[in-house]
Formats: structure tokens, sequence, C-alpha cells
């Protein structure tokens, strides 16, 4: 939304056709929060429309950036679920 916020021209668009294949894109950075060092975990979940996504502080430190990828791709295949 902060996005969005500052770029007025750009918008979400909603769809009304529906498309039951679901496309799903996740991203995380390792121990990119200077205070906790702990990764940021991201995710878009897509139809036709935007149907969910998020940015959030993963709970557990990471010791490797494999490990954080992983962890990033659990989350969002638990919300595709």
């Amino acid at each position: 939304m902060h996005f969005l916020k500052a770029n007025l021209g750009q918008r979400i668009l909603l769809s009304v056709d529906y498309d039951l294949q679901l496309y799903a894109w996740c991203e995380s950075d390792w121990a990119d929060c200077p205070l906790t060092i702990k990764s940021l975990t991201g995710w878009l979940i897509l139809g036709n429309s935007p149907i969910s996504w998020k940015t959030k502080k993963q709970h557990t430190m990471s010791h490797s950036f494999v490990e954080v990828e992983y962890r990033s791709m659990a989350t969002t295949i638990c919300k595709l679920k």
C-alpha cells in the first residue's frame, strides 16, 4: 500500500474473470533487519487478480541463505493450502 500511495498512477487490477489456476511467488532477504538480524519473507499469490500478499519478519534466525529461502517457500506453500 505504501508503494501505491507513493505512485498514484499505479493500481491493483481486480478481474471478474475466474481463473482456477494459482500462481505464487516468494522472496526473502537474509538477516535484513539490523536490530534483530532476522530475515524477511514476502509472498504474492495470484489467480487473475491478487489474492494474498505480505512481507513479514521470520520468527527464527537462520544460519544460511538457503535456510531462509526454504522457510520462505514453506510459508508460501502453507498460504496456498
